[in-house]
């Protein structure tokens, strides 16, 4: 089974902008606490390489710690690594794939959006 491609390509995938949110951890709070207010469990976190990096790098609760598809962990969700993502992009899935988030990061595209 293919997990990124179920994600990236879902077409049931929800667009958010994020405009609240201190730190990058209040960023991350806000895709879990989505999937979470849909009576599910965040399985599954898919971003690129940098802001993958970003990740391990600024949340001390998560682990780099390979193993199959996977890179590590944050919380309940494994990460995967997906180049097909842009650095304002990290995708949020259930592990059913029924509820798939796509939070965009760019500040300049949340400004503007009318939300």
């Amino acid at each position: 089974m293919e997990i990124v491609p179920d994600i990236i390509y879902s077409k049931i995938k929800t667009s958010l902008y994020c405009k609240g949110g201190e730190t990058f951890k209040d960023l991350l709070n806000y895709g879990f606490a989505y999937i979470e207010q849909k009576d599910c469990i965040t399985a599954y976190i898919v971003s690129n390489s940098r802001v993958m990096k970003r990740i391990l790098g600024e949340i001390q609760d998560s682990e780099l710690k390979p193993e199959k598809h996977y890179i590590g962990s944050l919380w309940t969700a494994k990460l995967l690594l997906s180049d097909k993502l842009f650095d304002s992009q990290i995708l949020f899935s259930d592990n059913a794939f029924s509820v798939v988030v796509n939070l965009n990061l760019n500040l300049k595209e949340v400004e503007n959006a009318n939300i």
